[in-house]
């Protein structure tokens, strides 16, 4: 009899314990069921007291996340940004304060150790993680917190998977609405798994636990780690060097003009010196969990995903190197789609279109060309736009003249567009364009990623007029488009909107 068993048997015995403790009073309510249907809901009401979670379906599939799959900057940018102000520090404490009044009653797995979780792992990457029965709000989408505090008990107390901790904390009160995760969480879970605990905002206080036998939830803003705000664990200090577990870590994250060379990745683990993490990773809150210091560390295969970059150079071509600083043995134009498979300081090694090593300076996260056409309008023959950027997918079917605005160049051969009339964004082959209709227009905004400073109206229509939209200050946005040196375009990170604002309305 598995583990499982077991305990359904202890299940149905305390049921009809309690059916016999509770005599006729227990019948009565139950009267008109059946024998199986009482013992059964007797059974049900005590599985939802006790709230359990005791692993299995092969523990949970060995539970490391070793897979380091690839995402985008664009991805990155579109999670839902944890954020600090002092409504949502009030809420937090009120979940808090609420919830001393009850247990969490669960049963943990087997102890394991140390152990890596992704947020993005396939295995609860899609769970809802949503106070709201807002369906896009997953794990994979808003869910470093319950993944950093999975860590956290799995490494000190017993197993436990993200999905599980996000569950407890949507049913406990610790989800915010849309902002991520409340920071008393944190609190609340050490007081639950009855794990030491010290919550501080001085890092240099936090780096003393860390080296004494600490692991370190932190809270960093819009910096090395995250474009807005994330949940990172910090596992060991050695020396000058922090250990990082970050729960969104994703293949080529660090490979960008603005994080290259300041941290190491090795398999699951990122590596920063403590100069680098105090000056960019925009620290703000540490939650510190005391451990014995005798934790193995539960590792396995470690996997990473090779990942897309675009040849960005000012000249027309890229020399391809035998090595790192090695012989030119070939060249790529500018445009060029390459395949990184790994980096080694400054340099990339490429597999595809061919294969060598080349300056990782000259590698963008997004496709250039010498005419780059975003923000323009253009208007299309009949034709078909796609779902996928590979021209696959759903295909939508539209009229000769239907006028759409380019949001990004995703190749030589292939844009991503907003159908203007419809609002539907999709792909088109730049092929079926017939003419330009916009101004070339332009303040070096465009691409931008900002955050509004205060309440305010997004519009419909470019004059500022139409349908008009309100948004909360530190909302995220990305300029498409400069329509006018007073007005831009913007894309609505957190909804999707595509509207037009002022641009004196930023942070």
């Amino acid at each position: 009899m598995n583990k499982n068993q077991k305990r359904n048997v202890i299940l149905i015995i305390v049921a009809i314990l309690v059916g016999l403790l509770s005599g006729l009073g227990f019948y009565n309510v139950n009267k008109d069921n059946s024998t199986e249907e009482i013992v059964a809901g007797a059974v049900n009401e005590i599985k939802d007291y006790i709230t359990t979670y005791n692993m299995s379906q092969q523990e949970i599939e060995e539970l490391p996340s070793t897979e380091i799959v690839e995402q985008t900057e664009e991805q990155e940018n579109a999670q839902e940004q944890e954020v600090e102000d002092e409504g949502f520090e009030l809420q937090g404490e009120i979940a808090y304060e609420g919830d001393r009044a009850n247990t969490w009653n669960v049963e943990l797995g087997d102890y394991v150790g140390l152990t890596y979780y992704s947020q993005i792992d396939s295995r609860w990457r899609y769970h809802q993680y949503s106070s709201i029965g807002d369906s896009s709000q997953t794990i994979g989408t808003s869910g470093c917190g319950p993944t950093s505090a999975a860590m956290i008990v799995t490494a000190t107390r017993g197993a436990i998977t993200p999905d599980q901790i996000g569950d407890l904390f949507v049913q406990y009160g610790y989800r915010s609405a849309s902002n991520g995760t409340y920071w008393s969480a944190f609190r609340a879970v050490a007081d639950e798994f009855n794990i030491g605990y010290t919550e501080t905002s001085d890092i240099q206080r936090a780096l003393q636990l860390l080296e004494s036998n600490n692991y370190v939830v932190v809270s960093v803003g819009n910096g090395l780690f995250t474009t807005g705000g994330h949940f990172i664990v910090l596992t060991e200090l050695n020396g000058n060097t922090i250990t990082v577990y970050d729960p969104y870590l994703y293949s080529g994250k660090f490979d960008t003009s603005t994080r290259r060379g300041k941290v190491t990745v090795d398999g699951n683990k990122v590596y920063v010196s403590v100069s680098n993490f105090i000056n960019y990773a925009n620290a703000k809150g540490f939650f510190c969990y005391e451990h014995d210091g005798t934790a193995t560390e539960n590792t396995g295969n470690v996997t990473t995903s090779t990942y897309t970059r675009y040849v960005n150079t000012n000249s027309l071509n890229l020399n391809v190197r035998n090595a790192p600083n090695g012989s030119v043995i070939g060249s790529l134009k500018k445009g060029t789609q390459v395949t990184v498979a790994e980096n080694n300081g400054s340099w990339s090694r490429i597999t595809n279109p061919t294969s060598g090593w080349v300056s990782s300076s000259y590698l963008s996260t997004s496709y250039v060309s010498s005419s780059n056409t975003v923000g323009q309008t253009r208007k299309t023959k009949a034709c078909y736009l796609y779902s996928n950027s590979n021209l696959t997918g759903t295909r939508y079917t539209y009229k000769a003249n239907t006028t759409v605005t380019i949001l990004s160049n995703v190749s030589s051969s292939v844009d991503r567009v907003r159908v203007n009339v419809t609002g539907r964004v999709a792909y088109i082959n730049t092929s079926n364009y017939t003419t330009s209709t916009s101004s070339n227009y332009s303040n070096g905004t465009v691409g931008q990623y900002k955050r509004l400073a205060n309440r305010t109206y997004l519009y419909s229509n470019s004059n500022l007029t139409g349908t008009r939209y309100t948004y909360l200050p530190l909302t995220q946005v990305r300029i498409i488009r400069n329509v006018s040196s007073s007005i831009d375009y913007v894309y609505v990170v957190k909804t999707g909107r595509y509207a037009y604002v002022r641009n004196n309305v930023y942070r």
